[in-house]
């Protein structure tokens, strides 16, 4: 039970961090909530006997319906969804206040429209709407026109008071939304930190192998298919650490990973695969062997000055294309990669060595 808690708590964080999802799982909310009510009131009208009454909310309850459909296919149709009910639910409240049925009780509905409206169309449409259904509620209750239109002898003080209830509510609902929408956005805000520091390197600011992890552990989610992986190490990184400290080491580090990042230009994902090394996923159009070779002159070109010192470093490269163009099966790769950067250290560095994967 626990365990069903954490998971159904983890899936509303992932739902309220993504904007569309919890826009859509709200609209869903209020479609069930008042689709179900006025359900209930139409069977509670039919044993009441309420006439029209009951059409309108049979009808309000099988629109709510539709509007939930419609919402469940996401993009226009729930664009579609939501532009129908703002029409439905001014014109259903628009009735309760003309009926009055039953007996002056229906009209009471429409304190609960700004709490549905700012939740549904945020605040600059919701304030829209609410603000409209509150000039009628003036028009119909303090205007002479308005009043010869009511079918229900609402008293004086009623049609006095009403309108400024509905305007306390409105207050109400429109200073908790806006503490809720800057809740949401604090949150989604937070939430996208968390991916970026737990999918980038912290020295590199490139992505790091827990990112890579997670793409070979849900490839359907990322559909990333690499045509080649490479894994490109610093040569005698050791002796640079010892030589000129661990501070200008890590210098090195982010500054041959900013120069690979430029060199790919494009062609691949990079991420640090860990201490001195670096991973590279090559997109399925390109030519890695070329590429690679160009990281290898790019950063044997690039020069260092640390205490009046200059200083060059070299990298060795272990490639490995697939045979098909791609290949989901990244793991593979990255094995045969591993194998190849060995043999080009074994070949004196600053090299890189090519395989087809299979040979």
């Amino acid at each position: 039970m626990k365990a069903f808690f954490i998971q159904l708590h983890q899936k509303l964080v992932t739902t309220i961090s993504d904007e569309q999802k919890w826009s859509l799982f709200q609209h869903a909310c209020v479609y069930i909530s008042l689709g179900a009510s006025s359900a209930v009131m139409t069977v509670v009208n039919v044993f009441t006997g309420k006439g029209w009454l009951t059409w309108v909310t049979l009808a309000f309850s099988v629109a709510c319906l539709i509007n939930l459909l419609l919402t469940s296919r996401k993009g226009v149709p729930a664009k579609i969804a939501m532009m129908l009910f703002a029409a439905e639910i001014t014109a259903i409240f628009i009735y309760f206040i003309l009926s009055g049925d039953p007996d002056g009780f229906s009209v009471i509905w429409t304190v609960m429209l700004p709490s549905f409206g700012l939740l549904l169309f945020e605040l600059r449409y919701g304030t829209c709407l609410s603000l409209l259904v509150f000039a009628a509620l003036i028009f119909f209750f303090w205007t002479p026109p308005g009043q010869s239109l009511l079918q229900y002898d609402y008293s004086p003080t009623f049609m006095m008071r009403f309108p400024l209830l509905y305007l306390a509510c409105f207050c109400v609902a429109f200073l908790l939304e806006r503490m809720s929408e800057a809740a949401r956005k604090a949150l989604r805000e937070s939430h996208r930190n968390y991916e970026y520091l737990c999918y980038h390197d912290a020295l590199t600011k490139q992505y790091n192998r827990f990112w890579l992890q997670s793409i070979i552990a849900q490839p359907e989610k990322y559909n990333i298919k690499p045509a080649a992986v490479a894994i490109l190490d610093i040569d005698n990184f050791k002796q640079i650490n010892d030589n000129y400290g661990h501070p200008n080491g890590d210098v090195v580090i982010r500054a041959i990973g900013d120069t690979i990042l430029q060199t790919l230009n494009g062609s691949g994902d990079l991420c640090r695969w860990g201490g001195d090394e670096f991973l590279v996923l090559f997109h399925t159009d390109i030519d890695a062997d070329t590429v690679c070779r160009r990281i290898v002159d790019a950063v044997h070109a690039h020069t260092f000055q640390f205490d009046g010192h200059s200083m060059c470093t070299t990298l060795s490269i272990g490639l490995v294309t697939t045979p098909d163009g791609s290949t989901d099966d990244i793991d593979a790769l990255i094995h045969q990669a591993d194998v190849n950067l060995y043999v080009a250290k074994d070949n004196g560095r600053n090299c890189m060595i090519s395989s087809r994967l299979g040979d």
